[in-house]
């Protein structure tokens, strides 16, 4: 949760490098390869997205989760089914539709091959 402090710094007059620092210490995951400008516009909200909060989320947190949910079968999932078990409606969480598609995109073009 962040403190008072956080709500009311003004994080457009901080350096890049000091922007990055704070993102870290709230567990913002890839923020170093965001921009300054979405780093402020990140750090200056009371709560992360929902997205960026699931990111930071383990395995092992998730499998909680699911059993707190009294779910089951979840043990063997990875954590993209895991997530996607959990947060169904949510961008995070990819869907086996999507994972298929993937899949099926990837395949190669037999008349691409040579004889």
């Amino acid at each position: 949760m962040p403190s008072e402090t956080d709500c009311t710094m003004d994080y457009s007059t901080m350096s890049l490098i000091e922007l990055k620092r704070t993102a870290k210490g709230r567990g913002l995951k890839l923020y170093y390869i965001l921009p300054k400008d979405e780093l402020v516009r990140l750090l200056s909200l009371p709560e992360l997205p929902l997205e960026l909060r699931l990111q930071k989320k383990t395995i092992r947190q998730l499998r909680q989760e699911a059993k707190a949910k009294n779910l089951t079968g979840f043990w063997g999932l990875s954590r993209g089914e895991l997530l996607a078990l959990l947060y169904p409606n949510e961008q995070g969480a990819p869907d086996k539709n999507q994972k298929n598609q993937r899949d099926a995109d990837e395949h190669d073009d037999p008349q691409n091959h040579r004889p």
